[in-house]
């Protein structure tokens, strides 16, 4: 992964420079002529001006005018599709005043040279083509999608704040060279969870104004309701900035939101969520008001007995489970389809039947696992041309994840 971030980083510098990039996918310095486009109405696709192969779906806000600066989210999907986060959040995009652009190229599995070519000529279009505050860029991703906005934010620059769904930092040694704000958000049933809380708690030591969010939820693209979180996040950090006036009542109706949940969390005897809950506040609203109470209320539940002991049983839990993926890993292939069809009945019991919470959760987040495991060993065994191994990989993914398989297995003709 070093050497794919230097080579990505080499890229975007190459991107960059006259005369370089594809010279069959350049404009040769004419602009593409400008579509007409409707504010409050998703356009699917859109040129870029400076390579004519790279497109994107545009939505400007009803709010929109070319008197003023608005700011624009750039979004990245794993399978491509720019219209789907558009489709998505247009709401929230309307409520906030926000453009919103979602690559049609940017996907998983893509060459990093492809790659940088997209990413630079997504960032050419935010410079004179729409009324854009440049201070006020920010790159949005989902899953695999979320790892391409997360190596813009920490290696190329340029962004504002980084908003990943699903997933987080790319796996490198390499030292950071921008340190944008950052919010992940990720469902209580998704298999990259224990990446993401590990992953706060490493930006805590390293410094960044960062804020994380679970919720009720798989892989995927988080809800309406939840993203608002990530909109409220930046509006917030802009505050804290001076970048934008501090809207109090903003901030006093979110803190207002918070105490609801903080006290359900109570209510119900979680701490752990309780805890959390009041840290994202305290991150959400800290320079902008007196944070003081928050942190002594978050030192009395640090110190109660019934968080040390869920915290415990929290932190045990990840190790149980990161055993079990790597158990996964191991008896991918030694093992036989009965052996598989016996594990996979035993998490579907255990969802239907159990009675534990978190190890429901726990065996919905191994299954979504196993289906990523068994796309990943399948498409990989075609690539090679090892039929065998991936015919009993497609096996698992069709007794794991039927309707992926049968979606996976019609895409590839096999």
């Amino acid at each position: 992964m070093k050497c794919i971030l230097r080579s990505l980083l080499w890229i975007f510098l190459l991107a960059a420079m006259p005369g370089c990039g594809p010279e069959n996918t350049r404009t040769n310095g004419n602009p593409v002529s400008a579509i007409p486009v409707e504010k409050g109405k998703i356009i699917p696709k859109v040129t870029c001006q400076k390579y004519y192969t790279v497109s994107y779906a545009l939505y400007l806000p009803k709010s929109y005018t070319a008197v003023r600066k608005f700011p624009v989210i750039i979004a990245f999907d794993p399978k491509g599709s720019g219209v789907l986060p558009l489709e998505k959040y247009k709401d929230l995009a309307d409520k906030y005043g926000y453009i919103l652009m979602g690559s049609n190229d940017s996907k998983n599995g893509q060459d990093m040279n492809t790659s940088g070519v997209i990413i630079d000529a997504l960032f050419s279009e935010t410079s004179g083509r729409y009324s854009i505050d440049s201070t006020r860029v920010y790159v949005m991703g989902f899953s695999g999608g979320a790892r391409i906005a997360c190596i813009i934010g920490l290696f190329q620059g340029g962004v504002a704040g980084v908003i990943g769904c699903g997933a987080g930092f790319p796996s490198t040694n390499q030292p950071v060279r921008f340190k944008p704000d950052y919010i992940s958000l990720a469902g209580n049933a998704d298999f990259n969870m224990n990446e993401l809380i590990n992953l706060d708690k490493q930006l805590d030591q390293a410094k960044f104004t960062h804020a994380s969010i679970l919720f009720n939820g798989r892989h995927a693209w988080p809800p309406v309701e939840v993203m608002e979180n990530a909109f409220v996040w930046t509006e917030f950090c802009s505050m804290r900035k001076g970048i934008i006036p501090k809207n109090d009542s903003m901030i006093l109706d979110f803190i207002r939101l918070q105490d609801k949940i903080i006290a359900k969390d109570k209510k119900n005897g979680d701490a752990v969520a309780e805890h959390n809950h009041l840290i994202n506040m305290i991150r959400f609203v800290d320079g902008l008001t007196s944070t003081e109470d928050f942190k002594k209320t978050q030192a009395d539940i640090e110190n109660s007995t019934s968080y040390k002991i869920q915290e415990k049983q929290h932190e045990q839990l990840i190790g149980k489970e990161m055993k079990e993926q790597q158990s996964l890993n191991e008896n991918f292939f030694p093992n036989d389809i009965d052996w598989w069809k016996r594990k996979i009945a035993n998490y579907e019991l255990r969802i239907t039947k159990g009675k534990d919470s978190s190890d429901v959760r726990m065996c919905k987040r191994l299954k979504s696992y196993l289906s990523l495991l068994s796309y990943m060993s399948y498409t990989r065994s075609l690539s090679s041309n090892d039929t065998v191994a991936a015919k009993h990989a497609m096996m698992i993914y069709e007794i794991v994840d039927p309707e992926n398989a049968a979606s996976t297995k019609a895409d590839k003709g096999k």
